[in-house]
């Protein structure tokens, strides 16, 4: 494993377990529930029983979700300590998942072994998004499709409104949870040697332009407003304004077209 890879496990082995309790307000209520499976459903095409691959899986958010909708997960981290978290959610609710240490830009799977791949919140965090891409696109099989959840989580195209919003969150993270937010994401890069990262501050036109170039057809977004809006509800006002609130987010699906 390269150095900054280490560095990157390393990281967010320390952050699991807060990066966990926080994603957990994303499945609060039974309406979250519901705007998430349907979203999903009509991604897919309301398809049943697909082999899914979740890659960047976390503690599970996604890989959890598609199994209780009937599908059969397989989810790929580079945090041990992710990876621990998320068997734990799916043993505790009997799903069948499996949760393999793995790392984004070169999968250890056969070509042509799953039906969808799919990710949130991973591209920003990969220093090479094109390498990965194309693994992605590998193990796809014909007629499959890959599914990215992800935002320009720069302030860069914030107004100014999102970013009293984003200040204001952090300070209240800062003095109810003694950390500072941004403090983190300077580090991160650190650890990987790239003070950009590619695809930090990307929008969908870019990740379009990326899926494209790896081989993929009808190429679509898809907006995440109404799925924002049921999150926002369950998030505590300090994570509101911090995250759901300040950034731009998309969900941009490509399909690997052949026989």
């Amino acid at each position: 494993m390269r150095i900054e890879k280490q560095g990157v496990m390393q990281d967010w082995d320390k952050r699991a377990e807060q990066y966990t309790q926080r994603s957990e307000y994303h499945l609060k209520s039974e309406e979250q529930k519901a705007e998430w499976k349907g979203t999903l459903d009509k991604i897919i095409d309301n398809k049943s029983s697909l082999d899914m691959l979740d890659v960047g899986t976390g503690p599970g958010f996604l890989a959890l979700l598609l199994a209780e909708m009937g599908h059969n997960c397989t989810g790929v981290d580079l945090s041990t300590k992710m990876l621990k978290i998320a068997q734990r959610k799916a043993n505790a609710n009997d799903l069948q998942c499996r949760f393999l240490h793995g790392d984004a830009e070169k999968l250890d799977f056969e070509d042509h072994s799953f039906d969808v791949v799919i990710n949130r919140h991973l591209l920003w965090t990969l220093p090479h998004p094109g390498v990965a891409l194309r693994e992605w696109v590998r193990v796809l099989r014909p007629g499959g499709k890959l599914v990215i959840f992800d935002g320009d989580w720069t302030t860069h195209n914030m107004d100014k409104r999102r970013k009293y919003k984003q200040l204001l969150g952090n300070y209240l993270v800062m003095i109810s949870e003694k950390r500072y937010t941004l403090n983190w994401r300077k580090r991160y890069k650190t650890r990987i040697n790239n003070e950009k990262l590619p695809f930090e501050g990307a929008d969908e036109g870019k990740v379009m332009s990326l899926m494209e170039a790896a081989g993929l057809s009808n190429i679509s977004t898809a907006s995440m407003e109404h799925l924002l809006k049921v999150d926002s509800k369950s998030f505590p006002l300090k994570y509101r304004l911090s995250f759901i609130e300040p950034y731009q987010r998309y969900i941009v699906i490509g399909e690997k077209l052949g026989h």
